[in-house]
């Protein structure tokens, strides 16, 4: 079976593969040994998921494919039972979010504002898994990314910037406290954590230069 328009994300959950088709607005779910197609999970404009305790969680851009500085429509994530497929709660934060992590009873999500050049969100939305609610917003930088929690209670996150003078970055947020306390001056395009190795390459284009930085690094 063809997945559909645009892939964005993939991840393993118990037996069953769930794959994000961003564009086509839904989640593909498969068996992970097969790749027989069990079902779908209908997301408006979906993009990254996590897992926890028998549900599943998915950020939607909520509208439309549309570059426009006075868009409308905020972003959500929306909660699914992994044994039903059913969405069965939804929660509204920032404009365009992008990748989400869980730490404790706390998840944090990226809103980029990707769609509203040069309009950008630079926020990291905190929601209360008990409530699922939005409980706060922690700021970093423009059009943020991607999260990765460590060992130690932190969260790293990515900033894609402006393309123009405010550069990709990477920055640390302290869950205890659920504020930005330290970057690290490199651009990051994705990262994975192992241990205590933070491993991040960056592509970084620059609409000054119209030229492409690539860098590797561990932090």
């Amino acid at each position: 079976k063809d997945l559909g328009d645009v892939g964005n994300g993939i991840k393993i959950y118990g037996s069953r593969l769930y794959a994000v088709i961003n564009v086509s607005n839904k989640i593909e779910v498969m068996d992970a040994a097969t790749a027989t197609r069990i079902g779908q999970i209908d997301v408006p404009n979906c993009r990254y998921l996590r897992f926890k305790d028998g549900y599943g969680y998915v950020t939607s851009y909520a509208g439309p494919v549309k570059i426009d500085p006075d868009y409308k429509q905020i972003g959500y994530v929306a909660k699914f039972d992994t044994a039903t497929l059913q969405i069965v709660d939804t929660c509204y934060v920032g404009f365009q979010p992008d990748e989400l992590e869980i730490i404790g009873n706390k998840m944090y999500v990226a809103n980029s504002g990707g769609y509203m050049v040069p309009n950008y969100e630079n926020t990291v939305s905190v929601i209360d898994l008990s409530s699922f609610k939005e409980t706060g917003r922690i700021e970093a930088a423009n059009n943020l990314h991607h999260l990765r929690a460590d060992a130690h209670g932190g969260l790293w996150v990515s900033s894609r910037g402006d393309y123009y003078d405010q550069p990709s970055r990477l920055y640390y947020i302290d869950s205890a406290t659920d504020e930005m306390t330290d970057s690290v001056m490199t651009g990051c395009s994705n990262m994975w954590l192992d241990g205590d190795s933070l491993y991040i390459y960056s592509t970084e284009f620059s609409y000054e230069t119209y030229e492409t930085t690539i860098t590797y690094g561990i932090v």
